[in-house]
């Protein structure tokens, strides 16, 4: 049996027709008790103009007679009238009163002048007639209808909500609850049994019967469309049962695959690392010597014969640093350094280092700069410089007797950035159509003919879009065989302020003693040739255990360690210069070495070396790394600085990587300075040992010479036991201590 759910449709259909009936009832009832009062007001009116005109004359002339027993009866009668309660005369002559005294509930009081016009004379005020009307009978008669006439109507009205209600349920609601009970039978999965009404079948369907027949409709489409999915589903499943089988053979092959392309990406680390290695240890031999013959005495003949060596040598080199780039950037290792810089200057420069090169081709560069550019941008410079070289470069290759043009383009400029376009346009030989699609793909050239005749790796567009990618831009080209190409890029730069710069004026580098730790003999000699041109004083050592004993002998004044060295390696020989007392401890040693990937230089750092040089030796590099071991005092710097150590730790490290140190070596001083301060005045000498070695070590490696040495002086001082010593490095301490912060927090800062 179905039951009536409370909360119902029906139930608020009742609630509904109920609270109508409520509120027509006291409207109407309301209407009809306003009109009541118009007519017992018109009857009260009625009444009071009856009195005015048939009562007033009579009572006047009785009055004017002084006939009280005519005036008494005059006024019972007009007490007699529906809804008098008291009448009063009041004369000169009489007081009389009829009715109630004092009648209850409110009253309406009338008041009729008495004047009598005699036969002769002026007419005469006789006195006064006061009708008061009792308005609560009034009331109570209107309460009594208006009572009578609400019960009434909503006994009728609540029997009509009732039955209107019972019809409703009748004719809708029990349908509907049928239909929820089908569509929850529906829900359940049981779409066997057909939809049924108890109502009998009508020749005219009404909109419950449309109702009805639309989710019996839905019953037999979901009964349909379930038998058509049980038919796909054991179809699905052999279909499955035979894609497993073909999943766990490809997952199989490609779990060999991974493994094998796994063994091959090792293979590729282990193969570059290997020709970075031994490739750049006979390039540093060949382009060495020939560095050293370039400056020696020689005919023209032999002179021309050199420097053909040493630019086939340095384009051998070239190819070689280009590949071994290109895997440091699939493998994420290089990262973009942002700095303030001049866009414009950075073009100018880049076209000044290419012109020797465009003079050799007869070619004629131009530059294009929109003047809407900003002063100075901030970004990866680097990046850009390497994109502008290699595509100014390329366009020069493939350009005999023509002109090649850097244009920069503002295509669009706000307050904090500005749109870019940068274009190299070249009339040189150009690229076939078939080819532009791949250009920018690793090892690929315009063609087999261009490959033979201008040589080359491929790699140069490859790394460009590289780059260009990893700094938000996109790159394309245009190109018309044999009329020229024109290579593009377009990216977002931000708006920035000139970068702050520091200048140190060269000055001649004293005579300077020089260990060289070399297992190979040519390097050996080319490195020697090079420092003995420069006039310094050479001592060598083809291993760690004559390294050890020339270093206990004398003290040096700079250690080129070579990293691949037989037994000991560079790496722990300089571990335990810097372990073990002597006259070299703290010596400056610089890596020797053609392992110069980004994720080798900070195990050379750690170890307690200053930098790196990187093979090939150059004269160059040798020249500047020579500059940095030269004492700051004599150099124009900071005596307690070593600005030198941290350029050549942002060139190879990084920005993001040096302010990394720097701000662990912050984080250091603050936590052991206060530890040291406390150490000292206790003479605590196995404390100060501790942390003065820990400090000075971190300080060096990081530039900061002077408080290095300092901390060295109490390092030692604390070895010794020396308290006087100790006392007097307190105060020079404190100092070195607070200019090392403020330096700190300005590197960081800045």
């Amino acid at each position: 049996m179905i039951r009536l759910r409370t909360d119902g449709l029906l139930r608020r259909l009742l609630l509904f027709i109920l609270l109508f009936s409520l509120c027509f009832t006291v409207l109407a009832s309301s209407v009809q008790l306003y009109f009541e009062y118009r007519r017992e007001m018109r009857d009260i009116e009625a009444r009071m103009a009856l009195i005015r005109a048939g009562y007033l004359a009579s009572l006047e002339r009785s009055l004017w007679d002084l006939d009280e027993a005519q005036l008494d009866v005059q006024l019972r009668g007009l007490v007699d009238f529906s809804d008098v309660a008291r009448v009063r005369l009041v004369s000169d002559d009489f007081q009389l009163l009829r009715g109630e005294a004092e009648p209850k509930g409110p009253l309406r009081i009338e008041r009729f002048p008495l004047d009598y016009q005699p036969p002769s004379g002026p007419a005469r005020h006789l006195g006064e007639l006061e009708v008061s009307i009792d308005l609560g009978a009034v009331h109570r008669r209107l309460y009594a209808t208006g009572l009578a006439s609400l019960l009434w109507m909503g006994v009728f009205l609540c029997g009509l909500a009732v039955a209107l209600s019972g019809l409703f349920y009748r004719l809708v609601t029990r349908h509907l609850q049928v239909m929820a009970e089908f569509a929850r039978r529906i829900g359940a999965g049981h779409w066997q049994e057909p939809l049924r009404l108890g109502r009998r079948p009508s020749a005219r369907a009404d909109e419950i019967d449309t109702v009805a027949n639309a989710l019996d409709e839905m019953r037999r489409a979901i009964l349909s469309d379930s038998e058509r999915r049980e038919r796909d589903r054991l179809a699905l499943q052999d279909k499955r049962d035979e894609l497993q089988a073909m999943v766990e053979r490809r997952t199989a092959s490609l779990a060999r695959a991974k493994d094998d392309a796994e063994a091959a990406n090792l293979a590729k680390s282990r193969f570059l690392a290997t020709m970075s290695h031994e490739l750049r240890t006979p390039l540093n031999g060949i382009l060495g010597m020939a560095e050293l013959l370039r400056g020696a005495r020689l005919q023209a003949a032999d002179r021309q014969r050199v420097e053909a060596l040493y630019k086939a040598g340095e384009g051998l080199l070239a190819i070689l640093n280009e590949v071994l780039y290109f895997a440091r950037l699939e493998e994420g290792e290089s990262r973009a350094e942002l700095v303030g810089f001049s866009l414009r200057q950075l073009c100018q420069e880049v076209l000044a280092l290419l012109e020797p090169m465009a003079m050799d081709n007869d070619d004629t560069l131009q530059l294009v700069i929109d003047e809407q550019l900003a002063g100075y941008q901030h970004g990866a410079e680097q990046y850009l410089r390497q994109v502008l070289s290699n595509l100014l470069a390329n366009a020069i290759k493939f350009t005999e007797h023509g002109q090649v043009q850097l244009k920069v383009q503002v295509l669009a400029s706000s307050e904090a950035s500005q749109r870019l376009r940068l274009s190299v346009s070249d009339n040189g030989i150009g690229i076939e159509p078939e080819v532009q699609a791949r250009i920018f793909d690793r090892f690929v050239q315009a063609s087999e003919a261009v490959a033979r005749r201008y040589g080359g790796t491929g790699l140069g567009l490859a790394i460009c879009k590289h780059l260009v990618e990893k700094l938000g831009g996109s790159i394309g080209l245009n190109s018309v065989q044999g009329q020229g190409s024109c290579f593009w890029f377009e990216l977002d730069m931000v708006c920035g302020q000139p970068a702050p710069t520091r200048s140190v004026a060269p000055l001649p580098l004293p005579s300077l003693d020089i260990l060289v730790v070399e297992d190979v003999a040519l390097n050996r000699e080319v490195a020697g040739g090079l420092l003995l041109r420069e006039g310094h004083r050479v001592s060598f050592a083809e291993d760690a255990g004559q390294a050890l004993q020339a270093c206990a002998l004398q003290r040096f004044d700079l250690i080129l360690l070579d990293v691949h060295l037989p037994g000991m390696n560079g790496v722990e020989l300089c571990r335990q210069l810097r372990a073990t007392p002597g006259p070299n401890r703290h010596s400056r040693v610089l890596a020797l070495t053609a392992g110069v990937q980004p994720g080798q230089v900070p195990g050379y750092l750690d170890a307690g070396m200053q930098g790196v040089l990187a093979k090939p030796l150059r004269l160059a590099n040798l020249r500047q790394a020579l500059a940095e071991v030269t004492p700051r005092a004599v150099a124009g710097a900071d005596a307690h600085m070593d600005w030198s150590l941290l350029d050549t730790h942002r060139s190879l490290l990084g920005e993001q990587k040096l302010q990394g140190l720097l701000t662990v070596l912050r984080q250091s001083l603050e936590q052991h300075a206060t530890a040291l301060a406390e150490a000292l005045p206790a003479q605590d000498f196995t404390e100060v040992q501790h942390l003065a070695h820990r400090l000075a070590g971190s300080c060096d490696s990081l530039g900061f010479s002077g408080l290095a040495a300092l901390l060295r002086g109490l390092e030692d001082a604390a070895r010794q036991h020396d308290a006087q010593a100790l006392q007097a490095l307190g105060e020079p301490l404190a100092g070195q201590l607070a200019q090392a912060r403020t330096t700190l927090e300005q590197l960081i800062q800045s």
